[in-house]
């Protein structure tokens, strides 16, 4: 897709195009669709279609902003084409990205390879052999290279790949992170309105707004949570000033305050909430945020209560019981549809609550403590840094840095 194709299948017939119409409308420029069915993909080379593969179907793809070619239309960030007919207007805007930076490696592709999703959901079949950049590295745990397609990343299974070998590119020029700030919020109010901070866990509008500011205007990269587990599992690289952004109960001012300046910034943020206080399907706010960028992960489904009287602040995964505690767990994963990263609630844990960390399918789980993160940390036990309402800029950026 992304990669640069170093064969073509001699078995797939090539198609030509109609020499009299070069270009069509694309009534799908510059939008996400999704495949109606297995959907073939084709290359276009020396002014003929080839079949290069197939996308399975429901699979997601962005469009570029180009006219059609023929009756296909390019999909972004790669060398791939569909058949208009074959998609439809997802109705969705998600953003395919990545921040993480490559490896001075690149892999060639056996004839055939699966791509998938960081799920390991197939995504397509190719049937012609390519040659990635390596973004992510396999382990015993995950045997998936990732590279870049459609400006995001996905994953070839390593019995998929034939060769790795070096190949530096200029992004290997970047200064590397060797620990990464994970800044901590929660709440957050207008002084215009009236409002006023009830503890030091409410930060003001034009604070946030000083601060997301600050972060832009200096270069700091905001991190997703799949990239910060991949830091952590020492498989990827992230450049120097990198930050993670976290948000946790799930509170409406985040979708009233925060949400606004965090989209206008461009700012990539987590927002952990409780799924049994919410309806019991996702709110349209939470689906539009993650949209924008602004991941959903766990703060349990219904753990954010006492019942652990003289452990930490209580909090009831420090005692519950094994079976009720990775139920809600996985609930709370179910609900935000494919979470894999937690946050204590109250910020307590210990060697029970890790349990029922490692058996709910947990990657990275937050604490309340005080530091940055980095590789060779125990991943369920990770420290983060407390955004407190009215500190100051000082504060905020030596934190930071």
């Amino acid at each position: 897709m992304a990669g640069c194709s170093s064969k073509e299948n001699k078995d797939e017939p090539n198609q030509p195009i109609n020499k009299d119409v070069q270009s069509v409308s694309n009534e799908y420029k510059n939008i996400k669709v999704k495949t109606t069915s297995q959907t073939p993909i084709f290359k276009l080379t020396d002014g003929k279609l080839t079949e290069a593969g197939v996308f399975e179907a429901n699979t997601y793809l962005d469009i570029a902003d180009q006219d059609a070619v023929a009756d296909v239309i390019p999909v972004q960030g790669t060398d791939w084409y569909v058949k208009q007919s074959d998609v439809a207007n997802s109705e969705r805007w998600f953003k395919n990205q990545t921040h993480l930076v490559p490896y001075a490696l690149a892999l060639t592709t056996n004839d055939t390879y699966r791509i998938e999703d960081s799920y390991g959901q197939l995504q397509a079949n190719s049937s012609l052999a390519d040659i990635y950049q390596v973004y992510v590295k396999p382990s015993s745990d995950d045997p998936r290279y990732g590279v870049l397609i459609q400006n995001g990343i996905y994953y070839i299974p390593e019995s998929d790949v034939k060769e790795v070998m070096e190949r530096a590119v200029e992004e290997n020029q970047k200064e590397l992170a060797t620990e990464v700030p994970v800044m901590m919020y929660h709440f957050f109010y207008d002084e215009s309105l009236g409002e006023t901070r009830l503890d030091v866990n409410y930060v003001e509008v034009n604070e946030l707004r000083e601060q997301a500011e600050y972060l832009v205007n200096n270069g700091f990269t905001s991190l997703t949570m799949r990239e910060i587990q991949y830091f952590m599992e020492d498989r990827a690289q992230v450049p120097a000033k990198s930050y993670g952004f976290t948000m946790d109960d799930g509170h409406e001012s985040v979708y009233k305050y925060a949400y606004p300046i965090l989209k206008e910034y461009g700012i990539n943020a987590t927002m952990f909430i409780i799924g049994g206080w919410m309806d019991p399907t996702l709110p349209y706010e939470l689906w539009e945020m993650r949209e924008e960028g602004i991941e959903l992960q766990s703060h349990s489904f219904l753990m954010h209560q006492g019942g652990c009287s003289g452990m930490g602040h209580g909090g009831r995964l420090m005692c519950v019981g094994y079976d009720d505690g990775v139920a809600d767990t996985i609930q709370s994963y179910e609900y935000v549809d494919g979470g894999f990263v937690y946050c204590y609630p109250f910020g307590d844990v210990n060697e029970n609550a890790i349990t029922i960390m490692k058996d709910s399918g947990t990657k990275l789980a937050f604490t309340t403590e005080f530091g940055k993160i980095h590789p060779g940390m125990d991943v369920l036990r990770l420290p983060r840094i407390r955004v407190t309402g009215g500190a100051g800029m000082n504060q905020y950026i030596n934190h930071l840095n």
